[in-house]
């Protein structure tokens, strides 16, 4: 099931400056400060498109929302779980005339399209990975009505359909979008965006790091299957229902709901620049140097580095923390923004 990008595509981003020292990411060095008026290629992202007549009730066993109250303009950010309720991968859940779309890390597209075709079984539903189909755009614009939409999403994962692309509100800037395209028509927005509206091609670091700032938890390889949903916060984004029945690892994660809370949960902290600061870092106190959590997930911005930590609750006011690495990098935790 694994595709590469759309060539037109890569050969469209190519001719605009962007530059691949890593494929699929995409490197756009370019003016990385205009955050409210920009424009990014989001490789990093992925979508899956979901059909047949059982893929409603299919997708209602598998994942941590409830599908029955997903709508053309409502759209959810769920957890994808093993049998143990530890989540394979977190994903934007998008619900379209005749299909759904799963947009999650490129660096689990296989992995879940594997784990999901193991439970399809007899029933009528069918996977299609569109990467070579679908283009992935992150806007950040001044005017909220520049794409001429309908209405203009206005509320967190809500969503609006026009033409060949879907956009979705995302949380944090007042006008954050993230944009699904056909090929054509993303390179079609582009072009008006880029030439008619000033937007700024960016480097996607920058859209990474409002994700980060924004509580959004993308996984990865390594920390799939790592966490429960209430760890990463999924339930105060909106992706978990406790009322709707039976799903994959629900036992564990409405034990965990009902029994209080879960022991850990997701921070939002920063710290100055450090180049020895990755992914699974321990996470420390200068008192008892007593592990207390790790680092999921991380982007510097040339002055700062943002990370999301998966830490014990009750530690969650402590000022003294570290990062366990060579330089012991101190951090503080902040508030979402």
């Amino acid at each position: 099931m694994t595709k590469q990008m759309n060539s037109d595509w890569l050969t469209f981003l190519k001719s605009n400056n962007a530059l691949f020292s890593k494929d699929p990411v995409t490197y756009t060095p370019i003016n990385d400060d205009k955050e409210h008026h920009s424009i990014a290629a989001l490789t990093h992202l992925s979508t899956i498109k979901v059909t047949g007549s059982d893929a409603k009730s299919f997708l209602q066993g598998q994942f941590t929302c409830d599908i029955n109250e997903l709508t053309e303009s409502k759209s959810f950010f769920a957890a994808f779980c093993s049998a143990k309720g530890r989540t394979i991968s977190t994903l934007l859940v998008i619900k379209q005339t005749d299909a759904f779309l799963l947009v999650l890390p490129t660096d689990l597209l296989e992995k879940v399209s594997k784990k999901l075709q193991m439970y399809i079984m007899r029933s009528d539903v069918q996977l299609q990975n569109m990467q070579n189909e679908h283009c992935l755009l992150g806007v950040n614009v001044q005017i909220p009505n520049i794409f001429s939409l309908p209405t203009t999403p206005q509320q967190d994962f809500t969503v609006q359909h026009k033409d060949d692309s879907t956009y979705i509100k995302l949380p944090l800037a007042d006008n954050r979008y993230l944009i699904i395209s056909t090929v054509s028509e993303a390179i079609s927005l582009w072009t008006d965006l880029t030439t008619n509206h000033a937007l700024i091609p960016c480097h996607p670091n920058l859209w990474i790091e409002q994700d980060i700032s924004a509580g959004i938890p993308w996984l990865s390889q390594e920390s799939s299957e790592e966490y429960i949903p209430q760890m990463l916060n999924i339930d105060k984004l909106g992706g978990i229902s406790y009322t709707k029945g039976c799903y994959t690892g629900q036992e564990i994660i409405a034990r965990t709901h009902y029994l209080g809370k879960a022991k850990r949960e997701l921070f939002l902290a920063s710290c100055k620049n450090s180049s020895s600061i990755v992914a699974d870092t321990a996470i420390i106190t200068n008192i008892s140097e007593q592990i207390i959590g790790k680092v999921l997930s991380l982007q510097s911005n040339g002055e700062q580095t943002k990370m999301l930590i998966v830490m014990q609750s009750t530690d969650s006011e402590l000022e003294n923390l570290m990062l366990n690495n060579s330089n012991q990098d101190k951090i503080n935790i902040i508030d979402f923004q």
